[in-house]
């Protein structure tokens, strides 16, 4: 029974937690009790010598378990408080905490990470990833409902997904492997047979020396890919999932949001063109030209001009922008299929209609100073009967950023892994 089932509970119950505050005001004396579910002040008056011994040796974030009886308090949080008739030490913590979890001592973030399990206690911290569980599950729950099979791909490669050198070399029993750095290529492959639409939530790895507060080198990404689909299909049911996603957080997440002092607004969709949205920022005063890649630095600028709770939707890129997969545009093929989604001032999304002629796939992949060699499984899929088919990814860390109101992707990942971190 965990502390907010406890609260309805009639007759003596026994509950277990960490304990966050003691206070010892000598004729009374208060324990706060912290699980997962919420904190319960327990009151102890009038107490046993037995207990009063166990109160002193008592230490903050020791684990407990206290068996008694709930009386009513105008003053608790739950509005009760429990007495107790029994207290164990199931576990003593040491003294002192190598951080402060209170809340009321600035901590860095990256000495809470070097104690994520401590960090995790706070109920802020823990709030971010109970959000972030019902991302992954709304995303799901949107695809399931709109006949979209979930499926799972190699998280070991034998080429480049994207092109590029940032990728993590392993040794595959003697073989060169490595990393996956998007499951692209398998993805398209699936719209090829009869699973046709197809989702995923999985790791990816990327080794890009990135040190900002918007990049990780490990990361968990939300893919779609649909058959018989070109770039304005999947925007749509882009903005449809992350309207469904806001919407459930609100609907369900109402204690989590609270904790983190976050109101969220339902978004509206801004759709504009590469060009427009540079035309948009070089009147703002940016210095930027077209032909240049939406920097940091734009995103956020957009963000301003269009409101941080909004999608930004940026399409028609130009084709030396966008991966060898891209589709270009039939009557302009400096102009592409591809798209990018912003939101809160940092790209959320990147996605577009897929090469499906194995010709192009090839032209493209020479474009783009790579071998078609290192891709020879990949174009010769399309070699017998290929759907145009489209998709796009969502970063779980970067959404669950922008929803949370965080300043650091980190903060939105468990056990983040970047260019200088690899524990805990």
């Amino acid at each position: 029974m965990n502390i907010k089932e406890s609260v309805s509970h009639k007759g003596d119950i026994t509950i277990r937690g960490w304990v966050k505050e003691l206070r010892d005001l000598k004729k009374i004396k208060f324990i706060v009790l912290r699980d997962g579910s919420g904190e319960l002040q327990i009151l102890l008056k009038d107490e046993s010598a037995k207990l009063k011994k166990i109160f002193e040796e008592l230490t903050k974030e020791s684990y407990i378990e206290v068996t008694g009886s709930l009386v009513e308090s105008k003053q608790a949080k739950l509005g009760k408080e429990l007495v107790p008739s029994d207290l164990k030490i199931i576990s003593k913590s040491e003294q002192p905490l190598p951080i402060d979890i209170s809340g009321k001592i600035e901590t860095s973030l990256d000495k809470r990470l070097d104690w994520r399990f401590l960090d995790l206690r706070r109920r802020e911290i823990s709030s971010i990833f109970k959000i972030e569980a019902e991302v992954g599950r709304l995303f799901r729950e949107f695809f399931d409902q709109k006949g979209f099979v979930e499926v799972w791909t190699p998280g070991i490669i034998a080429a480049a997904s994207e092109g590029g050198t940032e990728l993590f070399k392993v040794d595959y029993l003697g073989k060169k492997a490595y990393l996956a750095q998007s499951p692209q290529l398998y993805k398209q492959l699936l719209t090829m047979c009869n699973l046709e639409k197809v989702f995923l939530i999985t790791p990816i790895w990327r080794a890009e020396p990135h040190n900002t507060t918007k990049h990780l080198n490990e990361i968990r990404q939300m893919d779609i890919e649909m058959a018989n689909a070109d770039d304005e299909t999947v925007m749509k049911l882009l903005k449809e999932v992350v309207e469904h996603i806001i919407k459930g957080v609100k609907e369900n997440c109402s204690e989590e949001l609270s904790a983190l002092n976050r109101e969220l607004k339902m978004p509206k969709t801004i759709m504009l063109t590469y060009h427009e949205a540079i035309e948009k920022l070089q009147r703002s005063g940016l210095a930027i030209k077209d032909g240049d890649d939406i920097s940091s630095e734009a995103e956020k600028k957009l963000a301003e001009l269009y409101g941080p709770e909004n999608m930004i939707f940026l399409s028609k890129w130009p084709t030396k922008l966008k991966p060898f997969y891209i589709m270009p545009e039939e009557k302009n093929p400096k102009l592409s299929r591809g798209f990018d989604m912003d939101m809160g001032g940092i790209e959320l999304s990147s996605g577009g209609q897929r090469i499906h002629i194995p010709e192009l796939l090839t032209k493209r992949i020479k474009e783009c100073g790579l071998n078609p060699k290192d891709f020879e499984f990949y174009i010769n899929s399309f070699k017998y009967g290929a759907p145009p088919h489209a998709g796009w990814s969502v970063g779980l860390e970067r959404i669950t950023t922008v929803i949370c109101g965080l300043n650091n992707v980190r903060e939105a990942c468990l056990f983040p892994r970047d260019s200088v971190r690899l524990t805990p």
